[in-house]
């Protein structure tokens, strides 16, 4: 008997675990083969826990050939270990969630090889935020109507369904730069001259030479391990290979007296992984007025003239009618949104935005990257845009390619074809 293939569309609520245990009690004929089976997860949860075994107990379940730290690893390696590890305990399914997220297309063609030899002799359920990454092999599209109900269609019929998502923009102006915004920055905002790093004898990054001035829009781009994040901390500020080295940051040299809050306060920040850090019972308007202060959340009273300018901001993402909303509660898309306008609301000289539309569905990832391409357009914040998947819709001036090597990752700079 051919095995049944399942993929449903993410969301945290109900979360996947929810979901896989009414499948198991399910009264609906296509999941009968699902019931009462142990099952496995694939997921950025499922890694969290053994990051976490290892940072607090040095539990090294998934490398202890190697002994190396999971944080030292690309997001593909730690992928293949946790992979590998789960599939020991012959799961009788297997549960994957937004399986290719922070993948670059190596080892995004790997996983989806090893998916579909898989799917020769266990079902395979997965969850997914972007449509264009449901595996060839599934059959059919899953929605939870009830407690008891589990609603399901032919993937075919699913994926003809009208999803048109074009119509949506911003027509509101970019509001004008805070009145206490500093002018005294230079025309080269981060200057990088043959900067290498290396890790416990392995070089990451080998003659880094690469100049972001003011109001460009780069992409950063590279394989998985390829040295990435590194570059990005070195530019931030919170990496400590970065004395000693040619890098000059809004036109000071890193170590010259500076501080981190010295460099951060010239960078506006986004990376999903931050986004635990906003837990608090925050209103929408305050979340926004809060990058005002680098705060996270707002905790002092704010003046007429910091509210009206952040109402100006929701105004613009078209949130201006939930302006006292509680943070917490509102979707994954509008959260990012409203992140990315507590950014900006200072107009900063450099933005940095990594990994931005991972976890996001299509309609969501368009709106983000529309909010990308408006910023770039209308104001004069260099925008540093970082991510594996490729956006048809993000149109980057120029390209920086990080290509490895045996002696490290090299740089070189690419202008796309118009």
């Amino acid at each position: 008997m051919k095995n049944i293939h399942i993929a449903i569309r993410y969301t945290k609520t109900p979360t996947p675990e929810a979901y896989i245990d009414h499948i198991k009690t399910s009264t609906n004929p296509l999941l009968a083969e699902f019931k009462d089976k142990q099952g496995t997860i694939l997921s950025n949860t499922t890694l969290d826990t053994f990051v976490q075994a290892e940072l607090q107990h040095d539990d090294y379940t998934l490398t202890k050939d190697s002994k190396r730290k999971l944080l030292s690893l690309s997001s593909g390696e730690r992928r293949k270990l946790l992979f590998d590890h789960l599939l020991k305990s012959n799961p009788e399914f297997l549960v994957v969630v937004n399986p290719f997220d922070s993948l670059d297309v190596k080892n995004v063609a790997e996983l989806k090889a090893r998916l579909i030899t898989l799917s020769e002799t266990i079902p395979i359920i997965q969850f997914f935020s972007r449509t264009d990454e449901i595996m060839p092999y599934v059959q059919y599209f899953l929605k939870l109507e009830d407690d008891t109900t589990c609603l399901t269609q032919p993937i075919t019929e699913y994926l003809n369904q009208d999803t048109d998502i074009s119509n949506i923009n911003f027509k509101h102006p970019l509001p004008k730069p805070y009145p206490e915004q500093k002018n005294n920055i230079p025309t080269e905002l981060i200057g990088l001259k043959k900067v290498s790093v290396t890790y416990n004898d392995k070089t990451i990054l080998n003659n880094i030479t690469w100049s972001i001035n003011q109001g460009e829009f780069w992409e950063l781009k590279g394989h998985n391990g390829a040295g990435k994040s590194t570059l990005v901390t070195m530019m931030i500020g919170d990496n400590p290979k970065a004395y000693g080295q040619d890098i000059f940051l809004f036109g000071n040299k890193r170590g010259s007296g500076e501080t981190v809050w010295d460099i951060k306060q010239h960078i506006g920040y986004f990376t999903p992984s931050m986004m635990h850090l906003f837990k608090g019972q925050h209103s929408a308007v305050n979340m926004v007025i809060s990058g005002l202060k680098d705060s996270i959340g707002l905790y002092t009273k704010p003046t007429d003239l910091e509210v009206n300018l952040a109402k100006q901001w929701l105004e613009v993402i078209g949130l201006d009618t939930i302006t006292n909303t509680n943070y917490f509660y509102l979707s994954e898309t509008n959260k990012r949104l409203i992140l990315i306008c507590r950014a900006m609301i200072k107009h900063p000289p450099l933005i940095i935005l990594d990994e931005p539309t991972v976890g996001l569905d299509d309609k969501g990832a368009h709106v983000f990257i529309n909010l990308v391409q408006k910023i770039a357009k209308e104001s004069n914040t260099s925008i540093l845009y970082v991510s594996h998947k490729t956006e048809p819709e993000l149109k980057p001036t120029f390209i920086f390619q990080l290509e490895r090597t045996e002696h490290g990752s090299i740089g070189k700079v690419i202008t796309p074809s118009s």
